[in-house]
């Protein structure tokens, strides 16, 4: 009630927190001793009162191992919640955070109940069109950017991403992210000090972690690695299953860029079964990328990664041949087809001459050689000069 009376936003959410961080209250809660009508219709008015009621039986429900029917209580106290949020100020923010937070979770854990009896998960579709109409209030409002809600939307738009990635509904993402982009959404992405405002640093960590994870599966790479850097670079040092979780999908978007990441990176994070896989990208060994490929495959098809680690083989292919050109006489410009083919057997890569000129055709036509094939003598012609451009460049040129 104090918290309410003096609107402060952060008093309130710690009494909104999915713990309360206070044993003794939860005790008593689900051995029935206090009496919440009371105390709320006492304490509190309208819709608060019923607001902090349906928390408390959210709260013991949670307690007592009734996971649907504490979800249902928390979907309602965030229906009354929202009904005075509406017409507040910026001060309850804090509150709604919270609220967001302990309705993805018991969202989550009602649908693990649900499957667990044999019935259809929804719950969690079911909080994601409660957050959105959190989402619509403070996208659209109105008041000055100093004191506008729109200064909590980011941390709505996260917990809407969490679930939206968590029942793979990701279309549903874009339409957050046109609402970020649109012209009336403060442009404070990179940590700016908008008109005295400023984005808290998790919430931006959190939002590029996402949208670099969504900017790999639209394959814009170039975005993908600037968004999963700055996670990774800013998220706190302390922080080290975030850091991880960022450098995780970091790793092989550079991989594909052809950029490495170091052993002791790798080391440090525990994701040392990347490193064979770099040393085979580096090499443009082909046989170890496939081994490697293999060996994780069902690791990277569950952290949604297999496809752009199988995407490193065109750097693998482009590696190889630069190695190719490495044997003939210097400043030869030419290569015979059939010599090269053999190469590739000798690694275990066994082609007919139509896979070999197709591979190398492609890699001509995106750039990765300079040069062209001559079916009339055999041969892979490639440029004097840099016949095998740094792939940072090749990147430049995509991105432009």
């Amino acid at each position: 009630a104090g918290a309410i009376g003096r609107q402060d936003g952060p008093a309130l959410a710690a009494a909104l927190r999915f713990d309360m961080g206070n044993t003794s209250l939860l005790g008593q809660l689900s051995s029935g001793r206090v009496g919440l009508e009371a105390v709320c219709g006492g304490s509190l008015s309208e819709p608060y009162d019923e607001m902090l009621l349906e928390h408390f039986y959210f709260l013991r429900a949670a307690q007592e191992g009734d996971d649907i029917k504490a979800y249902a209580h928390c979907e309602r106290a965030c229906a009354c919640f929202q009904a005075v949020f509406e017409k507040d100020t910026d001060w309850s923010l804090p509150a709604l955070h919270a609220l967001c937070l302990s309705l993805r979770l018991a969202a989550a854990r009602a649908d693990r109940a649900l499957v667990a009896k044999g019935e259809k998960a929804s719950r969690q579709q079911e909080a994601a069109r409660t957050m959105q109409r959190f989402f619509q209030v403070t996208v659209t409002d109105r008041s000055a950017l100093p004191v506008s809600k729109k200064w909590g939307a980011l941390g709505v738009i996260n917990a809407l991403f969490k679930v939206y990635f968590n029942i793979n509904n990701l279309r549903l993402c874009q339409n957050l992210i046109r609402a970020v982009e649109g012209p009336a959404f403060p442009k404070a992405l990179d940590g700016q000090i908008v008109e005295g405002r400023r984005f808290p640093k998790g919430e931006i960590v959190t939002y590029k972690y996402f949208t670099g994870r969504l900017c790999l599966l639209n394959s814009d790479f170039g975005a993908a690695e600037r968004n999963l850097a700055y996670a990774f670079d800013h998220c706190p040092a302390l922080a080290f299953t975030n850091k991880r979780l960022a450098l995780r999908y970091l790793v092989p978007v550079r991989l594909a860029l052809g950029s490495f990441a170091s052993r002791a990176l790798l080391v440090k994070y525990r994701l040392e079964y990347f490193i064979p896989l770099c040393r085979a990208v580096h090499r443009g060994d082909l046989q170890a990328f496939e081994e490697q490929l293999a060996l994780n495959q069902q690791r990277f098809i569950q952290h949604g990664s297999y496809l752009l680690v199988e995407r490193s083989k065109t750097i693998v292919y482009r590696n190889f041949f630069k190695r190719c050109t490495e044997l003939y006489p210097e400043k030869s410009c030419k290569m015979d087809l059939t010599r090269i083919q053999r190469t590739l057997k000798a690694v275990g890569a066994h082609m007919d001459m139509d896979e070999v000129e197709c591979v190398l055709a492609n890699l001509i036509a995106t750039g990765y050689i300079k040069g062209y094939i001559s079916h009339q003598h055999g041969k892979l012609v490639v440029s004097k000069g840099a016949p095998f451009p740094p792939l940072r460049e090749l990147l430049t040129v995509t991105d432009g």
